[in-house]
């Protein structure tokens, strides 16, 4: 009896120290979180990378595993392949290896908004102002692990379903007046990049979830932050009765990729999604709000 308690006691500690062990080489390994704090790669002593999906509530919906090469991004197709100037839609990136990706366009006019890559698809939302010239775009598509290049491609202007050709003057046909028909609780302003409608108050308050649903709920949009600086501009110059323009933050629907001190990897860079607010003291003065933040911020659309 007294052998076989032994016998138990040294499987034990064998076993104790296996489990030592492992926690030894998982420590020693890199792990790589998104700007929530979530785990979304590790990557082993032997490189063996680990891709990890969560959800919202944090919990993991899938992992995928592979060596540094074979889980570099790749993005096989880009839909649409062209969009108009002076459209907005949401360019789906399908592909593989997509999860914590960013995504930098060689067009810095083309306004961006939030947007969560997943293991094989990433929807980014964009709205391409008048003037964008046509021409390819490029996006650089980055992880922890590597970058890939796609690229979609601008075409000219549309005016009443037909297309405005550049040359020939086509930049003085972009209709830069104010609407003359705005929904309900909206008013026209103009502008040089085209004319927008914009709610005359802040019509909600919530995070930047709650704000890009709020007003895709009402077939509206987030003013970006040259409309809404435009539109805050006219009313304090008394040209549109605009309310509560000044004294808070508010949702634009622009964001920012910033660089993060000692996040940036040998295997490219990463940055820190931002929201730009606009409206607490002034006109011109923002603010850049990580995207994964969960404050309450009022808000209005535009259209």
């Amino acid at each position: 009896m007294m052998r076989r308690r032994r016998r138990v006691c040294a499987a034990v500690l064998v076993a104790i120290g296996l489990m030592g062990s492992g926690l030894h080489t998982a420590a020693a390994g890199e792990t790589i979180r998104d700007e929530a704090g979530r785990v979304i790669y590790t990557i082993d002593d032997g490189g063996i990378v680990s891709m990890f999906e969560n959800s919202p509530t944090d919990l993991t919906i899938s992992v995928t595993r592979g060596t540094r090469e074979e889980m570099k991004p790749q993005v096989s197709e880009v839909v649409p392949e062209s969009v108009p100037a002076g459209a907005s839609t949401v360019l789906k990136l399908k592909g593989k290896n997509l999860v914590g990706a960013s995504v930098k366009l060689s067009e810095p006019g083309i306004e961006v908004s939030p947007y969560v890559g997943k293991p094989k698809s990433l929807d980014l939302p964009i709205r391409v102002p008048a003037n964008v010239a046509p021409g390819d775009v490029f996006l650089e598509v980055t992880t922890h692990i590597g970058s890939v290049k796609a690229h979609f491609r601008v075409t000219d202007f549309q005016i009443g379903g037909g297309f405005v050709k550049r040359d020939s003057a086509a930049k003085q046909a972009i209709p830069m007046t104010a609407p003359t028909s705005c929904p309900e609780g909206m008013v026209g302003v103009a502008a040089e990049r085209g004319g927008f409608c914009i709610e005359i108050d802040q019509t909600f308050s919530g995070d930047i979830r709650k704000a890009e649903k709020t007003c895709a709920a009402g077939s509206k949009r987030l003013c970006t932050a040259s409309e809404w600086r435009t539109a805050c501009e006219a009313a304090t110059a008394g040209k549109l009765q605009l309310k509560n323009m000044i004294g808070d933050w508010e949702w634009t629907g622009t964001l920012a990729i910033k660089e993060v001190t000692g996040q940036a990897t040998d295997y490219g860079a990463t940055g820190d999604l931002n929201a730009v607010l606009m409206g607490l003291s002034d006109c011109k003065t923002n603010r850049d709000y990580q995207t994964w933040r969960t404050e309450t911020i009022a808000g209005r659309c535009c259209k």
